[in-house]
């Protein structure tokens, strides 16, 4: 079985052809120049609920998926409700330069590996940034973030960080606080 580049695990070819998948939603929404960049822990588990899937209708995402998507719209200063649809949501998204990755690329079967997965990413992640990223600000999105504050405070990117109480924005009610704290970080 052939390793992921996105996750290290050993996986078959459906692993493979998801990852894919998720990295050709996200490249369509990628800004050319990336305001702000952020990084949750990895993607959901149901691929309905990637956030770059633009659902057909409201049905299609989980509530919990819907929820997520809503409110990193709302951290951008999107309001989702306002779009005729997801696609149009995440196309304003991009023109306003943000964009999410994840520190993991890959779904993770068992949610408690995050932390580890994300220490054993951060090098690889510290490099794509730098190389291919290049952001003006970035945010953590996830208490499994937590390694990667240190990683990149100890970086050339420690500056860019937007944190809370210098820690990562862990909850649906903390992204209303990081949409506070990117306001005048998008537009500049």
């Amino acid at each position: 079985m052939p390793v992921c580049d996105g996750c290290g695990a050993q996986v078959d070819d459906a692993h493979i052809r998801q990852r894919i998948e998720r990295l050709e939603l996200a490249t369509r929404f990628r800004p050319v120049h990336i305001s702000v960049l952020l990084i949750d822990a990895a993607p959901p588990a149901r691929p309905e609920d990637y956030f770059y899937r633009a659902a057909a209708s409201s049905s299609d995402r989980s509530s919990a998926g819907r929820e997520y998507f809503d409110a990193l719209m709302n951290s951008a200063g999107v309001d989702a409700h306002a779009q005729p649809n997801d696609e149009t949501a995440l196309a304003e998204f991009q023109r306003r330069g943000f964009f999410l990755i994840g520190a993991v690329e890959c779904a993770l079967a068992n949610p408690l590996d995050a932390q580890k997965a994300i220490e054993h990413a951060a090098p690889t992640l510290l490099r794509r940034v730098k190389i291919s990223y290049k952001p003006k600000s970035i945010a953590m999105l996830s208490v499994a973030t937590q390694p990667l504050v240190a990683a990149f405070q100890q970086s050339d990117w420690a500056p860019r960080l937007i944190l809370h109480d210098g820690k990562p924005f862990d909850h649906p009610v903390r992204k209303e606080l990081l949409a506070k704290a990117l306001a005048p970080k998008a537009h500049a």
